[in-house]
């Protein structure tokens, strides 16, 4: 690359970076104690934890779907190719 040659911006990696400050941001900034119901249970936690927790569980979910839909999509196309050759 010459000198006046611009790489690309990766934002997909800014806007995740942005998002896991704001996050922190926000985790830090709610330290208080707070009652929690869940179905029939009831829970006393650190309102931090409480948002770091479902901020995983978000995260798991957004990767958990795309792989699982992506598996499917495969299934589906190899299914269909053996119905070709048969």
């Amino acid at each position: 690359m010459g000198p006046h040659e611009k790489k690309p911006t990766n934002w997909r990696a800014w806007i995740t970076g942005i998002l896991i400050a704001l996050v922190v941001v926000v985790c830090l900034q709610n330290s208080a104690k707070v009652e929690v119901e869940v179905l029939f249970a009831t829970f006393n936690a650190p309102l931090i934890i409480v948002l770091a927790v479902f901020t995983l569980i978000g995260m798991l979910i957004g990767y958990i779907g795309p792989v699982y839909r992506r598996h499917r999509r495969e299934e589906k196309r190899a299914g269909q190719e053996l119905e070709k050759r048969g």
